[in-house]
């Protein structure tokens, strides 16, 4: 059994949807056997229901299983759903979709292989990093903004929570229990002191480190919008193999404190169209093989692809990341106030 991955994979775009289908039936013929594997998607599929059912099922007639974790996109509220419910309600029915076609949302054992989906939301907070003088702040809207949630997201049910502070982080954070700990438990009576294989994935980044040195950024305050504390602390209370994230469009493919993190986007087409050859034959991740695992050794590591060769990672590999420099990069200097 492998364990595919794959994050932001905006089918909104006909050209996204399209590359699903065709993974679905079997990626062109390059890949073979997907009906015992598992696919992984962390994150921003859509903000249209429908899309997003279009592009789920037929991953779930492919795969064995289809583990899904919404992201930021998947829960902005259209035009036509104002009114009608906020974004909280759209992750009810997000969820309830995915249970009416079978995609898990909540940790389970498969394979042997224990699977953590976590729920989170950024927080400004989680950025501890010295600013990019004169950068724009991420909630302000204007041409070119990457970052519409301040103004397509809606709490309105929940007057008590705040995308400026730490609040809507904390209250996704909240709502992996009582799932996540009934999982431990039975992950813990099941192993009988042994250690499982445990893969865990998110939307939102866990740590700052995975993300590029803000004088690197077209949008130098991204970190106030992508990652939280509480995500982090789950992820170390797990201790995986590796953990999956997505939100930043970065290939990442980095071990940190004993853990692979991973991020493997489709992203929009035109950074697709970037990748060598056109990004012809692109495919998910295949990150983990439990048939690879040696039996009643170590913890399953030995299942685990080998590293995959992404830009920022290895840079940040062999030249170590030095926020503590604000000098923006050249193509930064335009994103920057005058």
């Amino acid at each position: 059994m492998r364990v595919w991955a794959v994050s932001d994979i905006h089918t909104d775009y006909a050209q996204n949807l399209e590359w699903v289908r065709a993974l679905a039936a079997g990626g062109g013929g390059s890949v073979a056997g997907l009906s015992r594997d598992v696919l992984l998607v962390a994150g921003d599929v859509s903000d249209d229901l429908a899309t997003l059912e279009k592009t789920l099922q037929p991953l779930v007639d492919a795969f064995a299983h289809v583990f899904f974790v919404p992201g930021n996109h998947d829960l902005w509220v259209r035009r036509d759903e104002r009114g009608q419910y906020d974004s909280l309600e759209k992750l009810r029915r997000v969820q309830a979709l995915c249970a009416r076609l079978g995609v898990r949302t909540e940790p389970a054992c498969v394979g042997g292989v224990w699977i953590f989906p976590i729920l989170s939301w950024y927080h400004a907070s989680w950025d501890r990093e010295p600013d990019v003088p004169g950068a724009h702040p991420i909630s302000k809207a204007r041409p070119g903004c990457v970052m519409l949630d301040f103004h397509v997201c809606s709490w309105a049910s929940a007057p008590h929570l705040s995308p400026h502070n730490d609040s809507l982080a904390l209250h996704f954070d909240a709502l992996n229990e009582p799932a996540f700990s009934r999982a431990l438990q039975e992950q813990a009576a099941a192993a009988g002191g042994a250690r499982p294989p445990v893969l865990s994935f998110s939307h939102f980044l866990p740590r700052q480190e995975l993300l590029p040195e803000k004088r690197m950024l077209y949008q130098p305050n991204l970190a106030k919008a992508a990652g939280s504390d509480a995500l982090e602390a789950r992820v170390r209370r797990l201790r995986p193999l590796a953990h999956v994230f997505g939100h930043t469009h970065f290939s990442w493919d980095a071990e940190v404190e004993g853990v692979r993190y991973v991020q493997w986007p489709l992203g929009y087409p035109q950074e697709h169209a970037r990748r060598r050859g056109g990004g012809a034959g692109w495919l998910p991740l295949p990150l983990f093989d439990s048939d690879a695992v040696r039996p009643g050794v170590g913890d399953g590591r030995s299942g685990l692809a080998p590293p995959q060769a992404c830009y920022w990672s290895d840079l940040y590999s062999t030249y170590p990341r030095n926020p503590a420099n604000i000098t923006a990069a050249p193509w930064v200097t335009t994103t920057t106030r005058a």
